[in-house]
């Protein structure tokens, strides 16, 4: 059995490919993996990578907040436009900024590495996938009550508010990889503060350890001179 010490990187980020991503990440149950040391942070590691290991997700979040935002913003914009109610104008506005504040704050903890940032947008994604579901598991019903379900309006409702839970989920699957990435990176950074600690430590120890052996030398020498 070979030691955990001597185990290599799981792949090497020059070699990464879409089918070595599925292998090693989404069918990881299926294959053998090779052991990782626990201690070693590879900031290429296939786990922090997205669209099948083409990018990393440091850049995957800003391109998906970006779409978020034009999505939700669109789909808000024609809800409001199909009400009259001030309520359902209110509310469309007051979601869309509290999408564009989560995002703001995801990219923010994503470039600073603060973990922080992104818990404000688990609560909010967790309630819109729950709030889109609702809406179209409501509207299914309305459809299906008027008979018109088969209409390519209805159809096409319909494909829109599944496509987008869809990417939801995605988007919170890799902003949860994203919380990983900033905890090891995080914990890789204490490590090396705390390595680096210890050698200052020893080193100065060994500096006085130097000067007071130099002082017996001297105190031994100057005696013996005095014997003499």
């Amino acid at each position: 059995m070979s030691k955990l010490s001597d185990c290599e990187p799981l792949q090497k980020r020059d070699s990464i490919t879409p089918r070595a991503y599925v292998k090693s990440y989404c069918c990881c149950c299926m294959f053998d993996q090779k052991r990782e040391d626990p201690a070693l942070f590879d900031e290429e590691n296939i786990k922090y990578r997205a669209f099948f290991g083409t990018m990393h997700i440091r850049h995957v979040l800003v391109i998906l907040a970006i779409i978020k935002t034009f999505l939700v913003f669109s789909f808000l914009f024609l809800q409001a436009m199909d009400t009259e109610s001030p309520l359902g104008v209110f509310s469309a506005t007051f979601g869309f900024l509290t999408v564009c504040i989560t995002n703001v704050l995801l990219i923010a903890g994503v470039r600073l590495k603060r973990y922080i940032f992104l818990i404000p947008y688990f609560t909010v994604c967790v309630l819109f996938i729950f709030v889109l579901i609702l809406h179209l598991f409501v509207d299914f019903l309305d459809t299906a009550n008027s008979k018109n379900t088969v209409e390519m309006q209805s159809i096409l409702h319909n494909t829109v508010l599944l496509f987008m839970i869809c990417f939801e989920v995605y988007m919170l699957s890799v902003v949860w990889r994203a919380f990983v990435y900033i905890c090891d990176f995080n914990m890789q950074r204490q490590i090396e503060k705390i390595v680096q600690k210890k050698s200052m430590v020893k080193r100065s120890f060994d500096i006085e350890y130097d000067l007071v052996r130099n002082e017996i030398i001297r105190a031994e020498v100057k005696a013996n001179e005095e014997l003499v």
